[in-house]
């Protein structure tokens, strides 16, 4: 993974509406974090949490089971999206640099 700066982490509830995994410092393009590189995502919920692009669904999500997490090379701030069939909570982490 490239060296980071800083590190922000967050809850965030997840249900059947889809919401851009991100916090609000990253969406309002708030340079005081650095550009985000790595998106790390833990599912701390019970059930499976989806995530994909905008259009993401809860037919077309890849999962995240419970107590996992995944990790995406991505800077934009809008590129991944979650899902999920009930609220289930998830973890974020936005390393920048």
């Amino acid at each position: 993974m490239e060296k980071f700066n800083k590190i922000k982490t967050m809850v965030l509830t997840v249900d059947g509406n889809k919401v851009v995994a991100a916090s609000p410092d990253v969406l309002t393009n708030q340079r005081r974090l650095g550009r985000r590189h790595t998106l790390e995502i833990y599912n701390n919920s019970d059930i499976a949490v989806l995530f994909g692009g905008e259009d993401v669904t809860l037919e077309s999500g890849m999962p995240i089971l419970p107590n996992e997490s995944r990790m995406f090379p991505v800077d934009d701030p809008e590129a991944i999206y979650l899902i999920a069939e009930k609220p289930a909570d998830v973890v974020i982490a936005e390393y920048c640099v």
